[in-house]
């Protein structure tokens, strides 16, 4: 009886691993589903100056309404932090307070305890991936820094150190592991670089046509005056090359002695070389910057403020707008700011020919100067041009310029100020000084007006002159000869009529 219970159990023994190892079988197996790597994309979006958006949270995924524009050539470095943040969490910190220490640690220079992986930089669409990052570091998850270390140079400031502690999850969800990330961190962007006239020259050479547009207009040797706005990169510590140069039209003249830079030293921080006129071009300068001073440096994320003086020279034609470009240059980034756009500078002209008034053949020799009328048409000042092409307004007619029409009667006067902005309704004028020979000298002078466009080919102004009548000269010997030619024609007459009369 005992033998066959024992030797029962010992079947039962013998079955036993078997029948666990089916129950196990059959038993649901939990694999740990963690992500060994995941990819995080930056999708690098720009605002114009002050219209970036409240901060929005990231959601991880791809958002198509996230707004501001794509920006390309954005580099970034991923970091690990993971030991840091691990410290912080350990000191006492929560988990979001961690984040923002490593994040306020980073906005300034890369913390010492960052350890260096890779760096990507944004193509066309704005994007650059870091792929297959570490989840895990042992069975701690990993911590990761982003860091903008380099911007093209219309960005004064970097994007917001991005912190991501991993695991992420999937929107709405507590257990789905998001393993494609996308992070959509912000730029504002500026102009690198611009220019416009100062407000006093704005002033002193808006002239207001006659159809209500506003144009500049400047004389043959006035000065005006431009600024220029650089925008300083916020890295400019790393750059090595940063260098503005302004070039003119031919017309206009920089003054490179009257360059000033507000907040910088001449000489320290940067320096100025005057460049030289070409056929196209007018005298420019070269300002060379050094990026590694104190107070270039401290210049960071701001604009500097450039000013400088203009001449307009006799090189200058009426109806051709005057522009100059300034170009910024910091490495390997170019930028250009143009005075255009509304901005130009024109100057006044007008051009006459003398003609014949029966047969309009064009007259050559005749001498004019130059004067001003006022409103009752006396002269009141007569214009000495200069060997630079500018005119001096004096009251000595002695010392006037004469201006003498050439061989097609042509006569050309360029550099002048619009009528507009001549005071006391004063008018410009020519006075005929002498005709050409055997032509009647006008009487008065001529009055005439200049604006845009009154140099224009079209509007050439016809000056005539009559031409002097032709008399016998009185007390000479030419008298007499027909004097006695008349008496002889007239005992002709008489002789032949008595003898006809006799008959």
């Amino acid at each position: 009886m005992k033998s066959s219970i024992w030797s029962k159990l010992a079947h039962i023994g013998l079955l036993l691993p078997i029948l666990i190892a089916t129950v196990f079988s059959a038993m649901p197996v939990f694999a740990d589903t963690t992500p060994n790597t995941v990819n995080v994309t930056l999708h690098k979006r720009v605002f114009d100056t002050g219209q970036v958006p409240a901060a929005k949270e990231n959601s991880g995924v791809v958002d198509n309404d996230f707004g501001g524009a794509p920006l390309a050539n954005v580099t970034f470095t991923a970091y690990d932090v993971t030991a840091q943040y691990l410290r912080l969490r350990q000191a006492g910190q929560t988990a979001q307070n961690a984040v923002a220490t490593v994040q306020h640690d980073a906005l300034t220079t890369v913390p010492s305890y960052a350890t260096k992986l890779s760096d990507g930089t944004t193509g066309n669409d704005g994007n650059v991936t870091f792929a297959n990052l570490a989840a895990k570091d042992g069975d701690k998850d990993k911590v990761y820094l982003f860091l903008e270390t380099n911007s093209p140079m219309n960005i004064t400031q970097p994007a917001t150190p991005v912190v991501l502690a991993l695991p992420v999850y999937q929107p709405g969800s507590d257990s789905q592991v998001n393993t494609d990330i996308h992070v959509y961190p912000k730029n504002e962007q500026t102009s690198a670089i611009s220019k416009d006239l100062t407000t006093q020259s704005k002033s002193d050479l808006t002239v207001k046509l006659p159809d209500g547009k506003s144009v500049y207009n400047a004389t043959i040797g006035q000065t005006f005056s431009y600024q220029l706005q650089v925008a300083v990169p916020w890295n400019i510590q790393d750059k090595s090359t940063f260098t503005v140069v302004d070039t003119p039209k031919l017309g206009i003249d920089d003054i490179a002695s009257t360059v000033k830079i507000n907040g910088l030293e001449q000489g320290t921080d940067y320096q100025v070389s005057a460049t030289d006129a070409t056929t196209k071009d007018g005298k420019g300068f070269r300002i060379t910057f050094n990026p590694k001073t104190d107070r270039v440096k401290a210049m960071a994320g701001k604009k500097l403020i450039v000013t400088y003086d203009a001449t307009l020279t006799k090189f200058a034609v009426p109806e051709n707008e005057l522009t100059n470009a300034a170009t910024l240059t910091i490495d390997h980034d170019v930028a250009t700011a143009t005075s255009g756009d509304g901005v130009g500078i024109f100057t006044g002209g007008a051009s006459f020919v003398k003609v014949d008034k029966q047969s309009q053949a064009k007259l050559a020799g005749a001498v004019f100067q130059l004067v001003k009328l006022d409103s009752q048409g006396n002269i009141v000042s007569y214009a000495n041009q200069a060997a630079d092409g500018s005119y001096q307004w004096g009251t000595s007619a002695n010392k006037a310029t004469v201006f003498t029409t050439d061989s097609q009667g042509m006569l050309k006067l360029q550099g002048l100020t619009y009528s507009a902005k001549l005071p006391n309704n004063q008018r410009y004028a020519l006075l005929e000084t002498q005709a050409p020979t055997g032509y009647a000298r006008l009487a008065k002078p001529l009055a005439f007006n200049v604006t845009k466009g009154s140099y224009a080919n079209d509007q050439t102004i016809s000056i005539e002159n009559t031409k002097k009548g032709l008399l016998p000269a009185t007390g000479g010997a030419g008298i007499y000869v027909f004097l006695g030619l008349g008496l002889v024609l007239m005992a002709g007459a008489a002789w032949w009529y008595k003898k006809h009369q006799v008959a």
